[in-house]
């Protein structure tokens, strides 16, 4: 993870390690993905910078941009419990 004008960012494996065990690097993506969709609610919350290299390059999402979002879809209602960030599980929908 890297620190740009006060903002953390990383790639989407080290901002999954960062929030927890049952976050992984596709999640993060997804998140991204919904938040470029203006018919999706979480529309605007989570920016991506993608940086030409070697390959595909990288792509670098913000920290706690990805954390709001992570509190987000642990909070609202719908789909199966998830295990909290530490170990609790999280209350039934």
């Amino acid at each position: 993870m890297i620190w740009i004008e006060g903002h953390q960012y990383g790639t989407a494996a080290e901002i999954a390690t960062a929030l927890g065990p049952d976050i992984t690097a596709a999640r993060v993506r997804d998140w991204a993905r919904r938040a470029a969709n203006p018919a999706d609610p979480l529309y605007g919350l989570l920016h991506r910078h993608h940086v030409a290299g070697r390959g595909r390059g990288s792509t670098w999402y913000r920290y706690d941009e990805a954390a709001h979002m992570e509190f987000i879809t642990r909070s609202t209602k719908g789909g199966p419990a998830r295990v909290g960030r530490w170990g609790r599980p999280s209350k039934p929908s």
